[in-house]
């Protein structure tokens, strides 16, 4: 669909493309329960205390956790005998944002709005110079691979989370 002229053809449109935006959704909310899990194995490594840690993590946004974990991480390959290094663990943080990224010019994009062409406002910003506003023009194929971006990054952090683990504890050499 190159244009979008009338409230069907915007409806038609978003009726399409709902199923990958529910998938993103979806594959991120997963990615940041994985986060929170890491985070609970990271600072407690007790089962029982988890809904204690679950007081703070409940009120935390995604780039909370998301630090906080990265920042656990840090503290272990520093003070530990870590074979991940510092790099490795900024790019994992780098993929984790990019995810959240990705995820908000999904979750936050204004579908109704549309534009001619089928662009999407995903950001709107304040600066000096007055509203700034980004628009993005969405393809299922590149929706499809959001996708399997953001749920590929939830398998990555669970390998570094299990490998760290495991280094930690000595049970990987």
């Amino acid at each position: 669909m190159e244009t979008v002229d009338s409230e069907d053809d915007l409806r038609a449109y978003l009726e399409e493309i709902a199923p990958f935006i529910g998938w993103i959704i979806i594959y991120f909310n997963s990615l940041e329960d994985t986060i929170a899990a890491c985070l609970r194995e990271a600072l407690l490594r007790d089962p029982i205390q988890d809904e204690r840690l679950d007081v703070f993590l409940s009120d935390m946004l995604f780039a909370g956790k998301c630090k906080a974990l990265m920042h656990s991480y840090g503290q272990m390959i520093s003070s530990c005998d870590i074979k991940y290094t510092h790099d490795d663990l900024n790019e994992l943080e780098k993929l984790l944002l990019e995810c959240a990224k990705r995820r908000n010019e999904y979750a936050h994009a204004d579908w109704i709005g549309m534009k001619q062409d089928v662009y999407v406002r995903v950001k709107s910003q304040s600066k000096k110079l007055g509203i700034l506003h980004r628009y993005k023009k969405f393809e299922p194929a590149q929706m499809e691979a959001d996708i399997q971006y953001i749920h590929a990054a939830r398998d990555e952090l669970e390998i570094f989370n299990g490998r760290i683990h495991d280094q930690l504890w000595g049970r990987e050499k």
